[in-house]
């Protein structure tokens, strides 16, 4: 079964856009759960949360940069969260972010999809075709690749007018578009909640395509509202089997913001809030 397979029953049973950002920092963990233990600290947490909130969850996804400062202690509990996930029927979007020359992003998809099994990655599109294609040989697999990202920095180029007129996101999607028939694997966009216009033109150019995927971060901390993102998603009626909706430390560390609640019971009222009407 391959990744857009695996989220459609999945979003049938759980009726949940909600894709779970991973995010380890350590200064923001619940006290209770630290220990000297760096790898049985992170993985008690993300077991807590996936095992409570499972039934609330499309995907997850782990932020690999948050846990490579733990060295060899980040990784093995990275690699146990996700294997922790997918045996709850979660399927795991790796955020990676990765592309470079032939083989090294050859070397790039291995780790990602046979070292850590992630069902999905981001990508960055900057490198072109053949920094890409490595990983659209797994067909079986996700792809989202950085189309118009939710941080403010992200109209230095993103933003940028071709000389056909159009901006250089709109130029990344065509591309994506274009990809996802020369390999035939429908091939995803990041696409930020922070940027409501921008997210419209891209949902309809993705609508015109077959619903292609979409990973819309920016809700929570970023200031994106999840609302105003179904609304532009409805007027389109995408296939919200597609659609994965990010929030990260808004849920993850809501325990920070509702004193007097234990974490798990602050992190379900964040979680509660992304739940479909």
């Amino acid at each position: 079964m391959n990744f857009l397979d695996k989220t459609k029953e999945r979003f049938e049973k759980v009726k949940s856009v909600l894709c779970l950002g991973l995010d380890p920092v350590w200064d923001n963990l619940p006290q209770d759960v630290k220990s000297d233990d760096v790898e049985k600290t992170l993985t008690s947490f993300f077991f807590s949360l996936l095992d409570n909130f499972s039934e609330k969850v499309l995907v997850v996804k782990p932020n690999i940069a948050f846990f490579e400062p733990f060295g060899v202690a980040g990784h093995t509990a990275l690699k146990k969260i996700i294997s922790h996930a997918q045996g709850k029927g979660i399927p795991v979007i790796l955020d990676a972010k990765r592309a470079d020359i032939g083989n090294t992003s050859k070397a790039y998809a291995k780790a990602a999809f046979e070292e850590l099994n992630a069902d999905a990655v981001t990508l960055a599109p900057y490198m072109g075709t053949d920094s890409l294609s490595p990983f659209f040989q797994y067909k079986d697999k996700g792809f989202f690749v950085l189309a118009r990202t939710s941080n403010p920095g992200s109209c230095d180029f993103q933003m940028l007018k071709l000389e056909n007129g159009q901006y250089l996101y709109e130029a990344v999607i065509n591309k994506l578009i274009d990809w996802s028939k020369e390999f035939d694997t429908p091939i995803g966009a990041v696409a930020g909640a922070t940027h409501l216009e921008e997210l419209d033109r891209i949902v309809s150019m993705f609508k015109n395509a077959g619903n292609l995927p979409l990973l819309i971060p920016g809700v929570g901390k970023q200031g994106g509202n999840l609302d105003d993102v179904l609304t532009v998603l409805n007027k389109h009626e995408f296939d919200l089997s597609r659609v994965f909706i990010n929030s990260s430390s808004k849920i993850l560390y809501a325990h920070k913001e509702h004193s007097g609640l234990s974490y798990l019971e602050a992190s379900e009222i964040e979680i509660n809030k992304m739940m479909l009407k």
